[in-house]
């Protein structure tokens, strides 16, 4: 599984977006904030591999927002994870 410690902290999300990949699953972790009239966010979104975010249809994408915060990347974790259990046929497809 991903491990919380793989994951950077909060100061790094303010400069870059962080993307992984665990056997199959692809994923990517950025600050977001839309308008800036809003709190900020970490959004986490995950893909079946082999292909990069950009070249990757967004109809394959699934994303949450957490807490920008050191919480927000455990809880952020936590869900990368989950997905990755609930739909592990398909990202082990995705390696082939």
């Amino acid at each position: 599984m991903i491990e919380r410690n793989s994951l950077y902290h909060i100061p790094y999300y303010n400069k870059a977006a962080f993307t992984g990949s665990y056997k199959g699953m692809r994923y990517k972790l950025e600050k977001v904030n839309a308008d800036g009239s809003l709190p900020d966010m970490l959004r986490a979104t995950v893909w079946p591999g082999p292909f990069c975010f950009d070249a990757t249809s967004d109809k394959k994408k699934e994303s949450e927002s957490f807490e920008f915060s050191d919480d927000g990347i455990t809880a952020a974790c936590d869900w990368l994870n989950d997905k990755y259990r609930q739909n592990a046929e398909v990202f082990q497809a995705a390696r082939l």
